[in-house]
């Protein structure tokens, strides 16, 4: 996607009364959205917001690139709902989880029914050796 598609994609503009600036392409730069998934743009959302904290703790920071950083936030978060991207996300969590509680139960199950599978094994050959046993005693009799 071009600069200007970008721009005019998520109206990344600082104010209308000051136009464009410079930081506006830096932060294009540094944090283009170009597309992607819900999971791509929630971490990009991220990668932006803990960027600009670190800016602000900055003393020698321009004011204005933290506008342009925190404008671009806002835009990407603007993207993330329309997009519904929170359900997306959580639906996409909940079957993972799902998937990692059924693997688990698998797994658990199959160890359980390998030590009661040997536990019956050992029961039926020592009541077969005792048949025999009885039945050895009986006909010696």
């Amino acid at each position: 996607m071009k600069k200007e598609q970008f721009n005019n994609f998520i109206n990344l503009n600082l104010d209308t009364s000051r136009g464009m600036t410079p930081y506006n392409d830096r932060v294009y730069d540094e944090f283009g959205w170009q597309g992607g998934t819900c999971v791509q743009l929630d971490k990009k959302i991220k990668d932006v917001r803990d960027r600009a904290v670190a800016v602000r703790l900055d003393t020698n920071t321009d004011e204005k690139y933290i506008q342009a950083l925190v404008d671009l936030k806002s835009n990407l978060d603007y993207i993330f709902a329309s997009n519904s991207c929170a359900d997306k996300i959580e639906t996409l969590r909940q079957k993972e989880t799902a998937l990692l509680i059924t693997k688990t139960a698998i797994d658990q199950e199959k160890k359980v029914l390998g030590n009661s599978k040997k536990e019956q094994n050992i029961y039926i050959g020592v009541g077969a050796l005792v048949l025999l046993v009885g039945l050895y005693i009986v006909l010696k009799k």
